[in-house]
């Protein structure tokens, strides 16, 4: 059925059930692959209105006398925050789109969070850890060139949960069948492009792990039906979701059948060698 790749050498299928290749796709090794039972999340953290409120709520205003940056007036508060606490900080305001910016109180002034319309509507919202105690600048900016009146509230938060320990109740494991081979010139193109296209049988429901890794050109992946191996759009593509250049990808198929798993380049007229792995989960 067209031009397949025919140069991987057949030394084992490790796993008949992992994405069992048509002929000329024959895995030439493979490595087991773990797959962790999943863990119970953490309990959501508590609302920031449930947090103690820290101070009096902190009124200002931004007017014609307020400094400006360009031309967006704004004013400082400062407030002393602890290391290792959590803090909620609002600005709301009727007014104006106030901005919040948090820095430390140094010579430095180095930004260390903002946020703009994090709140409700167009409020400024943000939630903060210091990494050390002392005085805080806060920072209030109209986004615009608008005045007018502000409230910042700053509330401390409950802290955060430990970290969760997980002890999985159960796992699996899959094995990567490896598909070694090459862009050659003498392979068909395909808007220029030099294409290797692999057939796999996939069970429909189960999710199919796939990475496609080169060091001779920027590898690009792509899943597509077995009778669209012309036309339409892939059902699934990837170009450097792998480490540096190389592509990775998850896919589940909705039915069960036989795939085109396509391995090429990004950009027309490379050649190099190449390795395929594949493995869908049981």
């Amino acid at each position: 059925m067209g031009s397949f790749h025919r140069r991987a050498g057949m030394v084992g299928l490790v796993m008949s059930f992992v994405a069992a290749p048509a002929v000329g796709a024959a895995p030439t090794s493979g490595t087991e692959m773990a797959m962790p039972a999943p863990v119970e999340p953490a309990r959501a953290a508590a609302s920031p209105r449930d947090g103690r409120q820290v101070g009096p709520k902190m009124e200002g205003q931004l007017n014609d006398e307020s400094p400006k940056d360009g031309n967006r007036p704004y004013q400082v508060k400062t407030a002393t925050l602890e290391a290792g606490k959590r803090y909620a900080i609002d600005v709301e305001s009727d007014d104006f789109d106030p901005k919040l910016r948090l820095s430390f109180a140094d010579d430095n002034d180095e930004q260390l969070a903002e946020d703009d319309d994090g709140g409700d509507g167009t409020n400024a919202y943000l939630e903060f850890m210091p990494q050390r105690s002392g005085r805080h600048r806060l920072r209030v900016t109209a986004v615009n060139d608008s005045s007018g009146s502000y409230t910042m509230t700053i509330r401390e938060l409950p802290p955060l949960p430990a970290p969760l320990r997980p002890r999985p109740s159960d796992a699996s494991t899959m094995t990567l069948n490896h598909y070694r081979g090459e862009l050659e010139t003498s392979d068909a193109t395909i808007t220029g492009v030099h294409v290797d296209d692999y057939q796999f049988r996939f069970e429909g429901g189960k999710q199919v792990f796939l990475f496609l890794d080169s060091s001779d050109f920027d590898a690009f992946l792509e899943v597509r039906h077995l009778n669209d191996r012309g036309n339409g759009a892939p059902l699934a593509v990837n170009d450097d979701g792998g480490q540096g250049r190389n592509s990775a990808l998850t896919f589940t198929p909705e039915e069960g059948g036989d795939y085109i798993v396509r391995a090429r380049s990004l950009s027309q007229g490379n050649t190099g060698a190449y390795t395929l792995r594949i493995a869908q989960e049981s």
